[in-house]
């Protein structure tokens, strides 16, 4: 790869297990080496993509992964009324208020199409966003790789599939959840594929791994509650149980993903947030091509930190 080239680093963990705060560190590691880095996430392209061309049809995108996501729910019996624009949902904080409560009733088809969503989303995240700071050589950091939302959305769908659909009642079951559910199963047997396209295929990769129990505790420390999709509370679970199932069972396709892509993996430990950022630092910036880069020394071969 010519040095006149980008590249891409992704980050690919559980929510609250440290992967914000180690994407700090090697921010801070690149600038320090004199180059350009730019980090790329879908919530902060909303603001700053200037033009009508990416940014609405990325801001209405968001919205729709939403919308399908948790649109067929109820709350307190009664159907929720989400916003149609953009900035109605930005400015009345909605995303916040979809987390507070779990969902009854709800759809699998919903989860499903909101898999799709967020695979087109990324698609002109991509294209439009990222292939343009590669193109004038910055390292494109992506804090969390966007195969982890697909695969929670498509957990969500899953779950609803299995129950069927039921309202609060346990009646009016969803006669499309049987078939909804062995699609759902075929679209992420389908993921290394799409995942693993030049597109959307990452040049360093980096899994962030630790207990369920650790991202919890963390996560309600520094934000006071889990967030959206962060739990199954769009299938009507909201308790750390729903977030230690959840995060668990993402977490196993997780490292899966990660070994088939040959990725480094970091494991985090009890040694407290400085020294754990620290180990998963060096091992990032010990990736040939980084350290080839940003002028650390190179470990060929050690991917496990």
């Amino acid at each position: 790869m010519s040095q006149s080239q980008g590249l891409t680093v992704a980050f690919l963990g559980i929510d609250g297990i440290g992967k914000s705060t180690l994407c700090r560190a090697f921010e801070e590691r690149v600038r320090g080496s004199g180059q350009e880095v730019v980090t790329v996430t879908w919530r902060s392209a909303l603001e700053e993509t200037a033009g009508p061309w990416p940014a609405v049809p990325l801001q209405q995108l968001w919205l729709e992964s939403f919308r399908t996501l948790y649109g067929a729910g109820l709350r307190d019996g009664e159907p929720l009324d989400i916003p149609r624009g953009y900035d109605d949902w930005r400015d009345n904080d909605w995303e916040r208020h979809l987390a507070a409560e779990p969902v009854m009733g709800n759809k699998a088809s919903g989860a499903l199409a909101a898999a799709f969503v967020e695979i087109a989303g990324n698609v002109l995240l991509a294209s439009e966003v990222t292939r343009k700071a590669l193109a004038r050589g910055a390292i494109v950091v992506q804090e969390s790789y966007p195969i982890k939302h697909v695969l929670k959305e498509l957990a969500v769908a899953e779950r609803l599939a299995a129950e069927g659909g039921t309202g609060e009642d346990g009646e009016g079951g969803d006669p499309a959840a049987a078939a909804v559910g062995e699609l759902t199963r075929t679209l992420r047997g389908l993921l290394d594929l799409v995942f693993g396209s030049s597109l959307l295929r990452p040049d360093v990769g980096i899994l962030v791994d630790g207990p369920s129990s650790y991202a919890y505790r963390w996560r309600t420390a520094q934000n006071g509650a889990v967030g959206a999709l962060e739990d199954y509370g769009p299938a009507g679970e909201r308790s750390e149980e729903s977030f230690s199932r959840m995060q668990d069972e993402t977490a196993k396709l997780f490292r899966e993903y990660a070994d088939s892509w040959g990725w480094i993996v970091h494991q985090v430990d009890d040694g407290g947030v400085e020294a754990n950022t620290a180990r998963g630092l060096a091992a990032l910036c010990a990736h040939p091509e980084l350290a080839r880069r940003l002028g650390g020394p190179e470990r060929p071969g050690d991917v496990t930190a």
